[in-house]
């Protein structure tokens, strides 16, 4: 009877003390693996986003314990769905912010994603630039996911497991919570309980207010800032109670305008007045290859024009080259708060460059290569104002003329538009805009645009040395090329004296794998004056002046205002150049700035234009200025504020 109650037994699936131990040896590998493979995703992270903190890597260690506890709470088969969404999604955003900051030496918002359509079509112009390094390390990471998903949850669990997951679980979330309180605690001996000015570059100021994605993954690691970008500016910004308080907010706005001093008229008010504008975004076009022999044509708009010798173009949001564009035509920067410029595009642009000059009777147009689904120009450009964005494929061109930047000149469809507006209207001039295309990166010899400039301007080949310095400079000539078209075009339709040129660069060239060349050939002594870029406009009677007051992007706007002799508030970000109230200042996404005296990043000065530098004082406004300013920044969209102003008129 004994002999068969334990053949019974056995028949039932009872195992053995040698199997019951395998299992439970194969279950507690599972285990360790998940922690650690959770864990390894931080570690991972760390190794290329420049960690300072190590409260970051205690985050990091929390989420594991959190995240395994509950994939271990699930049944089997959903607790090893669980942790393969859960591991892969992290591991791939953790893959792409290494990727990212490796290039742009910043870290993008969840709400970025959405700008990876763009970025995906110079995915493999770019691929040259990581490093073999992060490759082979993002595969091995996505390989321990892979193995993770095999060997997790094999074997048969202990009994009190689920009590001991339940007990981390909680105890995980619960530091999660009560982290922070003793990372902030480490402030107060570091910038002073009162030391308000210096506790917003702290870590409490990057982890509450969110201003800057690195800054906040500094302090919080991968997983901790991944989830309060989601919650901060992807869920709460739809609860009821965050539209209340944005329009509360909104009141800040007036506050802050009415601080400054009211514009007054200048000496260079109204000198361009009447005349037609055309706006040229020059991309990628740096500083030093702006010079007789590169760019002569450009060297002679600066020299006979207004040349902004100290313009910097800072980068806000996660695209360079959309957010310079959308700033110099609305006069704001694309948001820094993770959230999509694009959500925006049903606000009120009434302010606008475009739809002040199409109220005054002008054909405001937009002209560039690319597709309208790009950038999503093709609803962005008539949200801020254009009648439309006028992509060159839709009036036939193609092949080397899309790679060229004047073609479009020979073009009579574009022409057409460039001239005349919209088939049928009437009107008092034109303001038009052009994106050139042809010094984007990458640069190296069999690129497509650099083929193409080198094909045009073949003595560059070889000629300094650099590779990237032939290609960059060949690039730029091309450019040149499209101002020179322009002039031509002007003066034979008659429209050379009634015409003002501007000029400016979305950023500088970024996309040069060798940093340290492009900083001497810059001739900056730090980083952040790198952002410097060429600003010009230019008229056939117009004054010949440099102007070296410190100037940034968004004073472009409220400067052609006082120009074309435009009544306007000036409640812009920006301020007008010639406005003699105004001294200039250059303020960074992430509270760096930039002062007639000094550079200051991190907490210190960083260089300085003056004996002294910048004082206390002067620190202290500044970095007043710069939270105001960012947080302003983002406000102008968020309460679609000249959209209540109007609706109060």
């Amino acid at each position: 009877m004994i002999t068969l109650r334990k053949k019974q037994t056995r028949q039932h699936g009872e195992m053995t003390g040698k199997e019951q131990r395998r299992a439970y040896a194969l279950y507690a590998l599972g285990v360790v693996w998940m922690v650690l493979s959770y864990y390894g995703i931080e570690y991972y992270a760390s190794r290329y986003l420049d960690p300072v903190y190590t409260s970051g890597k205690t985050f990091g260690l929390l989420w594991a314990l959190l995240l395994s506890s509950v994939a271990l709470l699930l049944p089997r088969p959903a607790g090893r769905t669980f942790y393969g969404v859960t591991y892969f999604a992290f591991a791939a955003w953790s893959i792409g912010q290494c990727g990212y900051y490796s290039i742009f030496g910043r870290m993008m918002w969840v709400g970025d994603i959405r700008y990876a359509g763009e970025g995906g079509a110079f995915v493999t112009d770019v691929l040259g630039m990581f490093a073999p390094s992060w490759i082979a390390a993002s595969i091995l990471l996505l390989l321990l996911g892979v193995i993770g998903i095999v060997i997790v949850r094999r074997g048969k669990p202990p009994e009190r497991m689920r009590t001991l997951c339940l007990l981390t679980g909680l105890s995980a979330a619960v530091g999660l919570f009560s982290y922070p309180v003793s990372v902030f605690r480490e402030d107060q001996g570091v910038w002073g309980a009162q030391d308000e000015y210096r506790r917003a570059l702290s870590k409490e100021a990057a982890y509450t207010t969110m201003y800057d994605a690195h800054k906040l993954y500094r302090v919080c690691g991968i997983y901790q800032s991944a989830v309060k970008d989601i919650w901060q500016h992807n869920l709460y910004p739809k609860t009821p109670m965050y539209r209340s308080q944005i329009a509360h907010r909104a009141a800040e706005l007036d506050a802050w305008f009415a601080q400054r001093e009211a514009h007054a008229d200048n000496d260079m008010s109204g000198i361009f007045k009447g005349k037609n504008v055309v706006l040229v975004l020059m991309e990628s076009m740096d500083d030093w290859v702006i010079n007789e022999q590169d760019t002569p044509m450009i060297s002679k708009m600066m020299r006979e024009g207004i040349n902004f010798t100290n313009f910097y173009t800072p980068g806000y949001g996660s695209v360079r080259t959309f957010n310079t564009e959308f700033c110099v035509n609305t006069g704001g920067f694309t948001p820094t708060n993770g959230q999509y410029a694009f959500d925006y595009c049903t606000n009120d642009f009434s302010h606008s460059l475009p739809s002040i000059f199409r109220e005054m009777g002008y054909s405001a147009q937009s002209f560039h290569y690319n597709s309208p689904l790009f950038y999503n120009r093709g609803v962005m450009e008539p949200s801020i104002g254009y009648e439309a964005y006028n992509s060159f494929p839709d009036f036939g061109m193609a092949g080397d003329d899309l790679l060229s930047d004047a073609a479009f000149f020979e073009n009579d469809g574009v022409m057409e538009k460039f001239y005349r507006g919209e088939e049928g209207g009437t009107y008092n001039g034109f303001f038009n805009f052009i994106i050139s295309r042809s010094a984007h990166m990458t640069y190296s010899y069999d690129e497509e645009l650099s083929v193409f400039a080198l094909g045009q301007y073949p003595e560059y080949k070889g000629s300094s040395g650099s590779e990237e310095v032939d290609c960059m400079r060949a690039k730029a000539h091309t450019c040149d090329d499209l101002f020179a078209a322009l002039y031509k075009s002007l003066e034979e339709s008659g429209h050379l004296e009634d015409t003002v040129i501007v000029g400016f660069t979305d950023h500088y060239a970024y996309g040069m794998q060798d940093q340290t060349l492009m900083m001497e050939l810059s001739n900056v002594p730090r980083y952040l004056m790198v952002e410097k870029t060429p600003c010009f406009i230019w008229s056939a009677d117009g004054p010949a002046m440099e102007v070296d007051k410190l100037l940034n992007t968004s004073d472009l706007l409220p400067t052609l205002l006082n120009l074309f002799g435009i009544e306007s508030d000036y409640r812009y970000l920006g301020q007008d150049a010639f406005d003699e109230n105004y001294e200039g200042y250059v303020v960074f996404q992430d509270q760096a700035w930039i002062s007639n005296s000094g550079v200051y990043d991190e907490g210190e000065v960083i260089h300085s234009f003056t004996k002294e530098g910048p004082s206390d004082e002067e620190i202290q406004e500044m970095n007043d200025l710069a939270q105001n300013y960012i947080r302003m920044n983002n406000l102008l969209l968020e309460s679609d504020y000249y959209g209540r102003q109007g609706a109060e008129k």
